[in-house]
């Protein structure tokens, strides 16, 4: 498909995500912080947030591979250039085409966060490389609940970004801000990894560490109010340092040069299976 007629098909940009109260800002985050006091007695799906580039895929009417980042759509069977972080997105997007198009066809649009190259968290144990967190259903115009993605997706290789706890609201804030821990997605050796493939990379070490956040916790969390078998909204908490540590580091991750993540030992984006499961992180109650 040319780069033309993407330009003139819809896209289904996803909405902005609201910050809860006491979560920091990031430059740029526009509109009021929603009180905790509007999430009580709602059920909350809370999943770790991560940090990497937002993306999209779907198929049009006729079967042709869409894939999207933020508010446009990529150029699929082109390597390199401006998109080239993309680059693993489209050749695995591609390899599995078929399967993808027979569970999706043109109703739903699977978002997730590709997660190939580092943004200011270093992960060193991914189960994959894009990790779903949304599903929108052009047909009925809902986003589906938690459960109902994993279902449509049991049957191809697809994951899903990790559940910390699922349930009513807890009655104190603090009880959620307590499930901010240490990153699924990262081994106790991450700072290690890290050095060693910015070395690889040929960067310059401390350079690449001022654009890194040092901390071992998780960005933050993201926050799915969900009924009736929809996601209803949506809202994120994103930890004060995570935030200071962008400040500090002077420039904006699409400035940087590219220091790929690593995925977990044994993975194989090209495998027509996929083992879905994050380790575990507390007990999912609260």
């Amino acid at each position: 498909m040319t780069q033309s007629l993407l330009h003139n098909r819809e896209l289904a940009k996803y909405p902005r995500t609201p910050h809860l109260q006491g979560s920091r800002y990031q430059p740029g985050d526009k509109g009021d912080p929603v009180p905790y006091a509007e999430l009580l007695g709602k059920t909350l799906v809370v999943e770790e947030k991560l940090d990497a580039a937002n993306a999209g895929l779907s198929f049009d009417a006729a079967g042709q591979l869409l894939l999207q980042s933020r508010g446009h759509y990529l150029d699929v069977d082109r390597l390199g250039g401006r998109e080239r972080q993309f680059n693993l997105f489209k050749q695995w997007a591609r390899a599995h085409e078929g399967r993808l198009l027979d569970v999706l066809e043109d109703r739903y649009v699977v978002y997730g966060e590709f997660m190939h190259a580092k943004h200011s968290v270093y992960y060193d144990a991914l189960p994959h490389l894009f990790c779903e967190f949304d599903i929108w259903d052009r047909q009925a115009e809902v986003f589906l609940d938690t459960p109902a993605r994993h279902a449509l997706l049991a049957g191809v290789p697809v994951v899903s970004v990790p559940v910390l706890y699922a349930g009513l609201a807890p009655r104190r804030m603090q009880a959620l801000q307590a499930l901010v821990g240490p990153s699924l997605a990262r081994t106790t050796q991450w700072r290690t990894a890290f050095e060693d493939e910015v070395a690889r990379q040929g960067l310059d070490v401390a350079l690449c560490w001022q654009q890194t956040d040092r901390s071992e916790l998780a960005e933050g969390l993201y926050i799915k109010v969900e009924e009736g078998g929809r996601t209803v909204g949506r809202f994120k908490l994103v930890r004060p340092d995570f935030i200071q540590t962008i400040l500090d580091s002077q420039s904006h991750h699409s400035e940087r040069p590219v220091v790929p993540n690593r995925l977990r030992a044994g993975v194989d984006l090209f495998a027509p299976e996929v083992d879905k499961r994050w380790p575990i992180a507390g007990g999912g109650r609260l």
